[in-house]
């Protein structure tokens, strides 16, 4: 329950902390501020998984902490879109963004709610975990190939002049935490086989 806690505090200080640094109108400062709360996200998704091995936690109870923590950066993607275009900045296409990211994040949660009844449950179902995998996988590689594209095709930095220069912040710096997530997800600490 605690780590309910922690994700809906991160999710509203992060929007908060995007939306306002936004509204500062520096691009450096939304940048520096953007990816701090990203590092935050992945060194909370980093110690809930780390806690549950220690404890531990069986492969779905793992899986569903990985989905929500996942969810945590893809709310915050939409809530600080949302917030900063319809209250700070002009950008037309923002609503598209916000619509698909709180796509993701509620499928995020859907899976990891699956996740946590087999949990609590006590089973395991192995085709919805290598499903978990490879949906993983194919999310860390997406995650890597946005971040080099956005690069490529100087979106990050984005000129300031450009509307959406919040959004690839939020875009770049979100892509990398969710690479991160999904890295640790796939390398990081697992349960023990008994």
């Amino acid at each position: 329950m605690t780590s309910i806690w922690l994700w809906v505090v991160a999710l509203a200080v992060g929007t908060a902390t995007a939306s306002i640094a936004a509204a500062m109108g520096g691009q450096n400062v939304h940048m520096a501020l953007t990816a701090l709360v990203c590092l935050a996200f992945v060194a909370l998704a980093i110690w809930e998984r780390q806690r549950l091995v220690a404890s531990g936690g069986s492969a779905p109870a793992l899986a569903s902490t990985t989905a929500n923590s996942m969810a945590l950066v893809w709310a915050w993607a939409a809530l600080s879109m949302l917030l900063t275009y319809r209250f700070v900045l002009s950008w037309h296409e923002w609503w598209q963004y916000v619509l698909a990211a709180g796509a993701v994040a509620a499928l995020c949660l859907f899976f990891a709610s699956m996740m946590s009844k087999d949990a609590t449950a006590g089973r395991q179902d192995d085709t919805l975990l290598n499903i978990a995998r490879y949906l993983t996988i194919g999310q860390l590689a997406g995650m890597v190939i946005a971040m080099i594209g956005m690069i490529i095709d100087n979106k990050m930095p984005r000129d300031p002049s450009e509307p959406d220069w919040a959004a690839n912040a939020i875009f770049f710096f979100g892509a990398a935490a969710l690479a991160a997530i999904s890295a640790n997800a796939l390398w990081g600490p697992a349960p023990r086989r008994a």
